[in-house]
């Protein structure tokens, strides 16, 4: 089944394309160029492969015949994770009022806020992102995998119980996976599009080594929080020249976009190749 989903102009789909191949998961995800692929479970228990690519300005989905699930699904979880239902226009016009993001935004317009394929997955990551790089991030992530996924990514009833910094990571980092994966299963967390982002920030808040940070990631991937932002963010502080303080109060005037603001101070980052030194609490390392 081949399908051209609708995608409101404009759209930059280097941006995305660029962001999600940098924390592709081997053997789950691969990302070439403007190409997308997402491994699934075949309905005679094997594997096939969803494909997206960007096509004439637009997102050109290839569907597995024989792939488990249902194919609504499967384009729901496009649409998410390319952030395809954004209206651009509107935001690029807010964001434009602003001295600072003006040329950025005119530089770049349509940027989009990524979304998540699955918002138990993302969240994990993004707790083993905290404090290192993209590249290390992933890495973890796929050790993950391959320690308690079962050929896939593992399921909240398997990480609750797992010694999960058995891969390679501080004690109280696996300490916090688990307890998101117990507070998962157990209903305590609502890790859908659409959830109320200030609760799930403050319901991850609440978990043992989670912060402001994690839980604002996993609010504008997961929730599609347009307005999250994680405002201690090290590149957004290094970007703005403020403090955490500074930059919430920066970032006021930009509401209720503060989201796709943010992904414009991160891809300003990104072409200026800011450093990005170990141990700092980066925007890109989840």
């Amino acid at each position: 089944m081949i399908l051209d989903l609708p995608t409101p102009r404009p759209y930059h789909a280097p941006h995305v394309f660029g962001f999600l191949g940098a924390r592709a998961l081997p053997d789950l995800e691969a990302v070439q160029g403007l190409e997308y692929r997402r491994r699934l479970s075949r309905q005679d228990g094997g594997a096939v492969w969803l494909k997206a690519h960007w096509r004439n300005d637009a997102l050109r989905l290839h569907l597995p015949a024989n792939a488990g699930g249902q194919p609504s699904e499967w384009v729901a979880r496009v649409r998410r994770l390319f952030d395809l239902d954004a209206d651009s226009v509107a935001i690029d016009r807010h964001l434009r009022t602003d001295p600072l993001l003006a040329p950025w935004v005119r530089a770049a317009p349509g940027l989009r806020v990524p979304g998540a394929w699955d918002g138990f997955e993302t969240a994990v990551r993004a707790v083993l992102g905290q404090q290192v790089s993209v590249a290390r991030a992933t890495e973890l992530a796929a050790r993950l995998m391959q320690r308690f996924g079962d050929g896939g990514f593992p399921c909240a009833q398997r990480l609750r119980d797992a010694d999960v910094a058995a891969i390679g990571m501080p004690g109280q980092r696996g300490q916090a996976v688990r307890a998101l994966a117990a507070a998962w299963v157990d209903g305590d967390l609502d890790l859908r599009e659409g959830a109320d982002g200030p609760s799930l920030r403050a319901a991850l808040c609440r978990l043992p080594g989670i912060g402001p940070w994690t839980a604002g990631y996993i609010a504008l991937r997961v929730a599609k929080d347009a307005d999250a932002f994680p405002d201690g963010d090290w590149v957004v502080r290094k970007v703005l020249k403020a403090t955490a303080a500074e930059a919430a109060k920066r970032a006021a005037a930009w509401s209720p976009w503060r989201a796709y603001a943010l992904m414009h101070l991160w891809h300003r980052a990104v072409q200026r190749a800011a450093p990005n030194p170990a141990g700092k609490q980066a925007a890109l390392s989840a």
